[in-house]
């Protein structure tokens, strides 16, 4: 072998041309290497998250209530879903996973839940997160003082702590959908156990929460007047499974649709939902991708009979159901994003039923003789009338709904379709926080065109049982029936799924006879995420916070490192869950 200063003198002693040609060769070579080289890196690395990166989106609306028990509106609950952690979340497959929760077992009859707690579960603000919390928080929910949205399901339920990790529930009768209301974003006991129940909806807390969720709040950015215009959170680097990777995360808040779409035009905002179907459409155009998923929800026009005697007449809830133009506001009022229903189950529910298609010049003519025969006449004025034992009946109501684009067109097709019968009809629109707040609370309407989020497990016991007539039950028509209460009563305990639809479909009969509602359609959930928005998934869900359900994994900032120095993460196993059996 050639010394190092043979090697030389042997370079030196060759021609000036072969010097240049050897020079050539080895620059090639050393390219080659480098060239392989870096071929064969960017073959073998992988993409991993890396923490950073913004994302900032805009809603409709400005929060009131961020907190679990109280959450009335999109943004309360969207905030709660970002804040607040439960026992079990969902995952993007809509599974329930362990979420505080380390595991859980249910008893061979049903009727016990019990859960172990993650190992160092912390708050917000550092203090420790036991089992008491758990309790405390199913206390609150069940009071009546509080006037929890939640309290219609968990009356009954019995919880009590064994020790600071285990937890243990007891049902009065097997529910076979409890696993799913464990989800239920947990309060601190240390925090809320000195506000008064009666003061609960008062407190400070439901504006500026502490949780133990994946984000943590850290700024509130208000306006000249005082208002919200936007909450910055954090990531929480002791949430229960996993650090998120964004690091910060901005929910701001508009007055309207208009002022959202602006924001969005002016790069304000990253991402935008709650949008009405015609602005989806046209973004879309523009080359936006517009996510979309069947949401549960079921939008109808509910009849207060105790409010409008009118609606006591069967004829006339039936003549009035049967000339609402279904198909034409999905297709047309709703451009696609929603379908029409026939019942109280939305589309990917147990008992989904289909509108069916008939003519609409069928379905007036049926309508006038269904008065016709029943006894209505013509005023002086033109409207109906009936002669009743004590009083007159006169087709006359209001129909009462929010300030949203779509929900005044479809009460102004139901009130041109209905003066073609010979009904009197006057449109009442309120925002939506007058709406809950005058209307639906009081239950102070004649008709109230509205939607209700049926949750994807099939339980209609909040929405038409005759116990949750009253606020805050969500019974909004007001429904009572002895046979219809009974078929509840059994399908929220019934865990076979054959045995359960049965009980549906028997429910849909009574139902379908009595019309407290029209059962109009079934919305699509529409979400504008931005391209750079990585581990984003919408799969079906029950309310639109669920699409924060694993806002912990998404990330927008990436690094590419050899498979040996990706990070092993340590995910919690996925246990079954008999919500979706």
């Amino acid at each position: 072998m050639l010394k190092k200063s043979e090697l030389a003198k042997t370079i030196r002693s060759l021609p000036q041309k072969n010097k240049f040609v050897l020079v050539a060769l080895v620059a090639v070579g050393t390219l080659c290497l480098v060239g392989a080289f870096w071929i064969f890196n960017n073959k073998n690395l992988i993409e991993i998250p890396e923490t950073g990166g913004k994302y900032f989106e805009g809603v409709v609306g400005a929060p009131r209530f961020i907190n679990p028990l109280l959450a009335i509106s999109d943004t309360d609950r969207d905030l709660s879903a970002l804040i607040y952690s439960g026992l079990m979340r969902k995952d993007k497959t809509n599974r329930l996973v362990p979420d505080l929760a380390e595991s859980y077992k249910i008893s061979d009859d049903g009727l016990t839940y019990t859960f172990v707690l993650r190992d160092k579960l912390f708050w917000h603000d550092g203090t420790p997160l036991t089992t008491a919390d758990i309790v405390f928080t199913v206390a609150m929910a069940s009071n009546q003082e509080v006037k929890s949205i939640k309290a219609g399901t968990w009356n009954g339920i019995t919880v009590r702590a064994e020790d600071k990790q285990t937890v243990v529930f007891h049902l009065p009768q097997s529910y076979s959908s409890f696993l799913g209301q464990t989800t239920l974003g947990i309060l601190p006991a240390h925090i809320w156990k000195d506000v008064p129940t009666n003061n609960f909806s008062f407190s400070e807390y439901n504006i500026k929460p502490v949780g133990s969720g994946p984000y943590q709040l850290v700024d509130i950015k208000k306006s000249a007047a005082g208002l919200p215009e936007y909450y910055e959170l954090s990531p929480f680097t002791r949430f229960a499974l996993d650090t998120p990777h964004i690091k910060t995360l901005r929910l701001y808040f508009f007055p309207n649709e208009n002022d959202l779409l602006q924001a969005f035009e002016d790069k304000h905002i990253d991402s935008l939902s709650g949008i009405t179907p015609e602005t989806a459409l046209r973004l879309s155009r523009l080359g936006q991708k517009v996510n979309k998923s069947s949401l549960p929800r079921v939008f109808g026009i509910f009849f207060n009979q105790n409010q409008a005697e009118v609606f006591t007449q069967s004829e006339v809830r039936e003549a009035l159901n049967e000339t609402i133009d279904k198909k034409y506001i999905a297709d047309k009022i709703l451009k696609g994003y929603a379908r029409p229903l026939n019942g109280p189950l939305p589309p990917n529910s147990f008992s989904y039923e289909a509108e069916k298609s008939t003519p609409m010049s069928q379905k007036i003519e049926r309508a006038k003789s269904l008065l016709a025969k029943a006894g209505w006449q013509a005023g002086p004025d033109g409207v109906l009338t009936k002669k009743g034992s004590k009083s007159n009946y006169r087709l006359e109501f209001t129909i009462t709904t929010a300030d949203v684009a779509e929900l005044k067109s479809i009460a102004t097709l139901a009130k041109n379709q209905w003066e073609k019968l010979g009904a009197k009809v006057e449109i009442k629109v309120l925002d939506t926080s007058t709406l809950q707040q005058n209307a639906i609370r009081p239950r102070k309407y004649d008709a109230l065109l509205f939607g209700i989020a049926t949750g994807d497990d099939g339980d209609l016991y909040p929405f038409w049982h005759s116990s949750q007539r009253l606020d805050p039950g969500l019974n909004i028509a007001m429904y009572t029936n002895a046979e219809s209460d009974r078929l509840l009563d059994r399908i929220k305990l019934e865990p076979n799924y054959q045995a359960r639809t049965k009980l549906i479909s028997r429910f849909f009969q009574e139902i379908n006879k009595d019309r407290p509602a029209i059962f109009i359609y079934s919305p699509d959930f529409i979400y504008i995420v931005p391209k750079e928005l990585k581990a984003f998934s919408l799969p079906n869900i029950s309310i639109p916070a669920d699409r924060f359900a694993t806002v912990y994994q998404w990330y927008v900032k990436t690094d590419r490192v050899w498979p040996v120095f990706a990070p092993k993460k340590q995910l919690p196993p996925l246990q079954p869950s008999i919500i979706n059996k």
